[in-house]
């Protein structure tokens, strides 16, 4: 059985995906899986055993014609498409796989009946399964809309046998190793920190209050980061390599701009992970840390953790709104 997954979104969503592809290889373990990722999702994808091969999205024409044609020239038994968008369903038309499926999601925040209709009709037309996911419906219902769950009923109800309590066997390559004479805790710094609820100050304040703790603290960014955070980048030192780490003796750092592999193997060690809901949120799942996880208050906090929380693990779950946020945090590690 040859099967081809579409997801050439997010890097959490990838993550989010890497449980259907283990349950589908549980249960068929002669089945040849590949994938259609994005640039950033792939790295994740690099690192994942079960993945036999991966195609790279692209918005040029000429390499998008040349995904068509490697992809009809695999002749999958069955392709899926999850990422939203169209995207996934053009490439899907274009396929000459004997199954097609597709995720459809309506949106999360209202009830609209004209909401993907186009799509809807598109797949009845030029799919052979589509599951069409109403979001805020279901929300209100207190219904699971997790999107792991719903991959994974996509995967059943196309009549591939799936094991829905997979749980992903994920090996990060460490490529350097810290000399841990006392915990560490990573902080993702994200824009998705500041808001109208919590501040840079606010994060100033955190910082001298873990400042108090015998542990290190390392925080990494992302292209968001300066934006945000400039006085924060005026007053901690920064490092840019893991092996100035070592060498510095300060318990507060700025990691900036390691590149994937540095960031994961960092993350990879830490014993607690606190981030916004973002990449960072999967890719800390993966690990043994203990995670925290701050949700945006003016965004829908509640059907985010519904939709893409961490899948099997244990973590916890503060918004941007607490008051004692700051205190909260302090006291998770």
């Amino acid at each position: 059985m040859k099967i081809c997954i579409e997801r050439s979104d997010r890097m959490g969503d990838m993550i989010l995906t890497l449980p259907v592809i283990q349950g589908i290889k549980e249960k068929n373990p002669q089945a040849i899986i590949h994938v259609i990722a994005s640039k950033k999702n792939a790295e994740i994808c690099n690192q994942f055993s079960l993945i036999d091969k991966i195609f790279i999205k692209t918005k040029l024409l000429s390499s998008l014609n040349n995904l068509t044609k490697s992809i009809n020239a695999e002749k999958y038994d069955y392709y899926f498409t999850f990422s939203p968008g169209w995207f996934g369903l053009r490439l899907g038309f274009f396929s000459k796989s004997k199954f097609k499926s597709s995720l459809i999601l309506k949106s999360r925040y209202k009830s609209n009946i004209f909401s993907k209709l186009d799509q809807i009709f598109f797949t009845k037309l030029f799919f052979s399964f589509s599951l069409v996911i109403n979001r805020f419906k279901l929300l209100q219902a207190n219904k699971n809309i997790h999107q792991t769950n719903m991959m994974m009923d996509v995967v059943l109800k196309s009549g591939v046998a799936i094991s829905n309590k997979a749980q992903t066997k994920f090996i990060f390559n460490n490529i350097f190793t810290l000399n841990k004479n006392k915990s560490v805790c990573i902080i993702h710094l994200s824009s998705r920190w500041v808001n109208n609820y919590y501040t840079e100050e606010n994060f100033m304040d955190l910082l001298k209050l873990l400042s108090e703790k015998d542990t290190s603290v390392y925080l990494t960014t992302d292209e968001t980061t300066k934006y945000k955070f400039s006085k924060i980048f005026n007053t901690i030192d920064i490092v840019e390599d893991p092996i100035d780490i070592e060498k510095s003796k300060k318990n507060i750092l700025i990691c900036n701009n390691f590149d994937f592999e540095n960031w994961t193997s960092l993350i990879n060690q830490a014993d607690y992970v606190i981030t916004p809901e973002s990449g960072c949120t999967h890719i800390a799942s993966l690990t043994k840390c203990k995670l925290a996880v701050i949700y945006d208050s003016n965004n829908a906090p509640y059907s985010i953790r519904q939709e893409y929380s961490p899948w099997n693990k244990e973590y916890l779950a503060l918004e941007t709104n607490d008051k004692e946020l700051n205190q909260k945090l302090f006291n998770f590690i």
